[in-house]
């Protein structure tokens, strides 16, 4: 069965998809160490994902932000902002390679911090991506904790 999800919330995954591969390409050009940590934004009404080096996460699961980390300064996307990915307004085009390279260039002290070998979690990401299909996240597919957590439940 097919899960139809409304037009705003088709354009949030795309996005957050689009996120998921910048990170994938930040690992294949060396920086296996660095996280998705996706949450929501207090009012529930934003999803929200820091790219952090794995220091920052918790080491119980690795999608979670420590406990002693000030998340206000890490790179951050909301999916209120669209496609300004980290605020970085008027970028054309927006591949995940572009990203991810700007990442780098805007992002260094984090960048450095993630450059590390980790293909465990390399090839588990790769995986996890690889099941994530923006219009029709199925329960049974690798992408459902992430559309859960999102908030895209099936209509």
């Amino acid at each position: 069965m097919k899960t139809k999800l409304a037009p705003e919330e088709l354009t949030a995954a795309k996005n957050a998809r689009r996120l998921f591969l910048m990170l994938a390409e930040l690992h294949k050009l060396g920086y296996e160490g660095l996280r998705a940590t996706p949450y929501l934004s207090a009012s529930g009404c934003n999803w929200r994902c820091c790219i952090v080096p794995a220091c920052m996460t918790r080491r119980t699961y690795g999608a979670r932000l420590a406990e002693n980390v000030i998340y206000e300064a890490l790179p951050r996307y909301s999916s209120a902002d669209g496609e300004d990915y980290f605020g970085w307004a008027n970028m054309k085009p927006k591949t995940p390679l572009i990203l991810a390279k700007r990442f780098l260039v805007e992002f260094q002290k984090f960048a450095e911090q993630g450059k590390h070998p980790d293909p465990a979690y390399a090839r588990w990401f790769a995986a996890m991506l690889s099941g994530f299909i923006a219009a029709a996240c199925s329960r049974t597919k690798p992408c459902a904790r992430v559309c859960r957590e999102a908030g895209w439940e099936r209509v």
